[in-house]
């Protein structure tokens, strides 16, 4: 089975077709970075307004992100959230055996009832509601395709009460006569290099609608428009390539408005579908980019490359880019949140750097490719409850919501100052900001020429203060670690993470179990130490090794949680096996932090 299905689950697998189908790889994309084109190039304009960093929130049930919206992502420079599919699906009974819990179902259309076990119609326009009053946009995962696979001899039920069968879907407005192949012509996909076949045969089972139908496509539309009349600003087509481009161009001419659309074309080599077919209705998810991050921050390439990425890297344009996806995340083509600080790092240059509209990706931990969210026992998607679920919650970090500030205070700016060694860049934006990101597993110390004015800023990722002066800075970034400074956002002010204090935490910890390349952190629940994540603040050094120094500003008075984590030189984390442990910091002089790794 080709690439283009990777880990698109369907009933009718089982675990082993499961694997196989994620373990078939892209064609590869060209590594223009080994070689890299010297001409920067400006960004395509995005096509949203208010902003263009959204956070794909898979999984997450509607009252969680109503939740989300009005809590931490208030305060951070997402402009858009992203859904799952809201409408009908199967069952999980019926799933394949073992997987009734299975991510896919939503990927499994049975109705347009925005009814789900993400939660109801009237949740999902409430948690509309909630986000725009908080700033946030609303961008809907869409399956407009097929509809569930189904038996031609069973009656089934979907999640809202729906019945169904192969080629008859009621409650939708579908029936035999709108689907392509019916009867003696029925046809599965298994030819990428046939066009007819990719766009008017089923995929595995999925009944795929015929939308050159005027009648077809006037009912998707409604839905489109049902959505609309919610609140909905925008949507990302599932599985647009098995659309003939000029059918989806044409549901879209029934659409009221001007919607934004992203749309999922997964290209390759010498295919004759091309993602370029599909840029005149909107976005195209470009998938090579996800690729080639994953190359140059966890792979072999050297990371001082990312600067020139674009269009001469053969990318199409206007793209919709991404770290990794709810597909991706299951296979082994780009990062995930298993990666640790790589896939970090990946988030925050995608943020900074202005090629594409950027979706970042928050989902939940998993041990099986097809396992789904936590549930409640009628079967919806339990509230997520960070730090004690599944749910990563990866998006608190800075490296994703305090950069997703960086990328709305540089909207526009060009890439000027580009500087580049090993697997470490830095690039500025025009005179409004500037990053640094270190992808290898030493620390740098280098003075950067930048065109901020003269200041002391406030990095969104520690919360330190950096000292521009004469059109230049000198910084220290730790391995694995960025930094990231914008004008607005000035020691003394702005949403920095809280700047820096004459208070401190004095931590001197006793690691074992370190490596050569092996960086140690103090990580928490407070901002100066990361939420969680490791930033260049609150890294301690091995000079003493094995005792590992350093101090962190912490404001007076404060109660945090925090542990000790080594950073692996791949990227990825290794905890201490202790519970959180906890501290204040005195109303005067340094707390002092005496203590062990703990591997028990």
């Amino acid at each position: 089975m080709p690439h283009h299905l990777r880990s698109r689950v369907l009933p009718a697998l089982g675990g082993a077709a499961l694997a196989a189908l994620i373990a078939v790889a892209a064609v590869p994309t060209a590594q223009a970075g080994d070689d890299p084109d010297p001409q920067l190039e400006a960004a395509p304009a995005a096509a949203l307004t208010g902003g263009d960093s959204i956070l794909n929130m898979f999984e997450w049930n509607w009252n969680s992100i109503a939740a989300e919206c009005a809590g931490p992502l208030a305060d951070s420079g997402y402009t858009h959230v992203q859904t799952s599919p809201p409408n009908e699906h199967i069952l999980g009974s019926d799933a394949s055996p073992g997987e009734e819990n299975a991510w896919y179902i939503h990927y499994q259309p049975v109705s347009y009832k925005i009814e789900s076990r993400l939660g109801t119609r009237a949740e999902y326009a409430d948690m509309i509601a909630t986000c725009e009053a908080n700033g946030i946009g609303v961008i809907a995962d869409v399956v407009i395709n097929h509809m569930a696979a189904g038996s031609s001899s069973q009656t089934r039920t979907g999640w809202a009460g729906s019945q169904y069968r192969q080629f008859d879907y009621p409650d939708a407005g579908f029936d035999a006569s709108d689907f392509h192949n019916t009867g003696s012509s029925y046809c599965e996909i298994d030819n990428y290099q046939d066009r007819n076949e990719v766009q008017n045969c089923h995929l595995v089972g999925l009944n795929d609608l015929d939308t050159s139908q005027a009648d077809v496509r006037e009912t998707i539309a409604a839905y489109l428009d049902d959505l609309q009349s919610l609140g909905v600003d925008g949507f990302r087509v599932d599985a647009a390539k098995h659309i003939a481009a000029t059918d989806l161009a044409a549901i879209f001419d029934l659409v009221s408005g001007d919607p934004y659309v992203v749309q999922e074309v997964i290209g390759a080599a010498g295919e004759p579908i091309t993602e370029a077919e599909y840029t005149g209705i909107g976005d195209v998810q470009e998938f090579s980019y996800s690729y080639d991050l994953k190359n140059h921050i966890n792979g072999g390439s050297e990371s001082r490359h990312l600067t020139t990425m674009g269009t001469s890297w053969g990318y199409t344009a206007p793209a919709g880019v991404f770290v990794a996806n709810h597909d991706t995340e299951r296979g082994s083509l780009t990062m995930n949140y298993n990666n640790g600080q790589d896939y970090l790092l990946g988030e925050a240059f995608m943020l900074a750097y202005p090629f594409g509209t950027p979706a970042s990706y928050t989902g939940y931990s998993f041990s099986t490719s097809h396992a789904g969210p936590p549930l409640n026992s009628d079967g919806t998607v339990a509230d997520v409850d960070c730090g004690s679920d599944a749910f990563t919650c990866i998006h608190r970090s800075p490296y994703m919501s305090g950069m997703a500030g960086f990328r709305a205070a540089t909207a526009g700016e060009a890439v000027v100052n580009t500087w580049g060694s090993g697997d470490a860049l830095a690039f500025g934006r025009g005179d409004t900001g500037h990053a640094v990101v270190n992808a290898g597993s030493s620390s740098i110390t280098q003075t950067f020429t930048t065109s901020m004015p003269d200041g002391a800023y406030v990095d969104v990722i520690s919360g330190s203060t950096v000292s521009v002066s004469g059109g230049a800075f000198t910084a220290t970034v730790a391995a694995k670690t960025a930094l990231a400074i914008y004008a607005g956002n000035e020691s003394g002010g702005g949403n920095g993470g809280g700047g820096t204090t004459n208070d401190c935490v004095d931590v001197n910890a006793t690691v074992s179990g370190t490596s050569v390349g092996d960086e140690v952190y103090i990580v928490g629940s407070i901002p100066q130490l990361g939420n969680w994540t490791a930033i260049s603040s609150a890294h301690l050094s091995g000079a003493s090794y094995p005792v590992w120094k350093g101090t962190v500003s912490v404001p007076a008075g404060t109660t945090f949680q925090y542990k000790y984590v080594i950073v692996r030189s791949s990227g990825a984390y290794t905890w201490e096996s202790v519970g959180n442990r906890t501290a204040t910091v005195p109303a005067a002089g340094c707390l002092e932090l005496n203590q062990t790794w703990n591997a028990s």
